[in-house]
């Protein structure tokens, strides 16, 4: 064979195995995420990389305006995010209407003269842009957008065989982007599905509360003639029920203000549902005080190790069959994790311990651990202020 249609077949071979690679690295990351603006900017970066091109552009669009698109991402031109073009009578409006790729020899000439004066582009913006590749990212049947490709004037056009290969790259992309999205959606339902459920509950429960209490107080209204003391211990009770009842409105109404992915209520939650397993039952968990809006994430970092670590030794340990998990917020934030078990071992290492004293003592709180008759009382406290 020829030797430079040998290095041409190596050089197409070496083309295609990067875009390959970098369509399984897109997927893979989009997979992992949300499908933010920032995967956008992943993917034309990629796709710029790959082709050698100093310019790329992802345009979506306008949910605002019908028959816009706007230039989410620009990478190469900064200065031209967030600028708009009429789908009707531009290149990337043709691409994005009719689903079909697109190759252009003088971008720029050609971008200023479909689009004229109309844009947020001038034609100034464009001066020095040469071959563009233009294709959609569809899924589906669905055009999400445009992805856009241009090189300067004296670099080497795109032809059919870069085309194609870019076309194949974004269709990975679009896809990818898409079922990121929709799993996003489908995690926000379940958020939302959860928290009615939970504000339903509290419903229920607060006007079963302050029902008993209304019915406590008319009777020690009815017996304060007869036994006062007996009237006023009621009273007190009564009062006592009211406060309990308003500390758990507050803690769930701040569970729910406070977004899921930032939530320490639901990453406790979260570690105290993984250690059902090998506890063999659930652990109870009770929150009091503002929890999600006064810890910061660096004393969350801290936190959830402990309460993991203290779960974690009553199942190698303690014999218990319950655990309760009590977190509170004022001065101090208070982690108490308390069971029924045998106490703590005499003897064994003791290094899961010391660590919970550690990361209590990095912000200037204390920890210790006293009899709960029975059982242990682990007490881990920090300051908040």
């Amino acid at each position: 064979m020829d030797p430079d249609a040998m290095a041409g077949l190596l050089a197409e071979s070496r083309r295609r195995e990067a875009w390959l690679l970098a369509s399984n690295e897109i997927t893979a990351t989009l997979l992992a995420s949300d499908g933010t603006e920032d995967e956008l900017r992943l993917i034309a970066a990629h796709a710029r990389e790959v082709a050698g091109a100093p310019f790329a552009a992802i345009a979506l669009p306008d949910e605002d305006q019908p028959g816009v698109l706007v230039f989410h991402v620009v990478v190469g031109v900064e200065r031209l995010e967030g600028a708009t073009i009429s789908v009707e009578g531009t290149a990337s409006g043709l691409v994005y209407s009719s689903g079909e790729a697109y190759l252009i020899d003088q971008y720029g000439d050609a971008a200023a003269s479909w689009q004229g004066d109309d844009g947020d582009v001038s034609p100034g913006d464009l001066k020095g842009l040469g071959s563009a590749a233009i294709v959609p990212l569809k899924a589906g049947t669905d055009t999400l957008g445009v992805l856009l490709l241009c090189r300067r004037r004296e670099e080497p056009l795109f032809g059919p065989a870069d085309l194609e290969l870019l076309r194949n790259f974004a269709a990975h992309a679009a896809l990818a982007l898409r079922y990121a999205t929709a799993r996003a959606d489908q995690q926000r339902l379940v958020v939302f599905e959860d928290r009615d459920r939970i504000a339903r509950d509290l419903h229920d429960l607060v006007i079963q509360r302050v029902f008993a209490t209304g019915m406590a107080l008319e009777a020690a209204a009815a017996i304060v003639p007869v036994d006062p003391d007996d009237a006023s211990a009621r009273i007190r009770q009564a009062v006592d029920d009211l406060d309990e009842t308003i500390q758990e409105i507050r803690t769930t109404v701040f569970a729910l203000q406070a977004p899921p992915e930032e939530s320490l209520r639901s990453q406790v939650l979260e570690a105290a549902n993984y250690a059902t397993t090998v506890l063999g039952f659930p652990p109870s968990v009770r929150f009091l005080g503002p929890v999600d809006t006064t810890v910061s994430p660096t004393t969350c970092e801290q936190l959830l190790p402990v309460l993991r670590e203290a779960l974690s030794n009553v199942a190698r340990h303690a014999q218990a069959s319950a655990v309760a998990v009590e977190i509170a917020a004022g001065e101090d934030l208070l982690l108490r994790v308390i069971d029924n078990g045998v106490g703590m071992p005499s003897g064994g290492r003791r290094s899961g311990v010391a660590n919970m004293a550690v990361r209590a003592r990095r912000l200037g709180g204390t920890f210790n651990t006293v009899p709960a008759n029975p059982g242990t009382e682990l007490r881990w406290r920090v300051p908040l202020r």
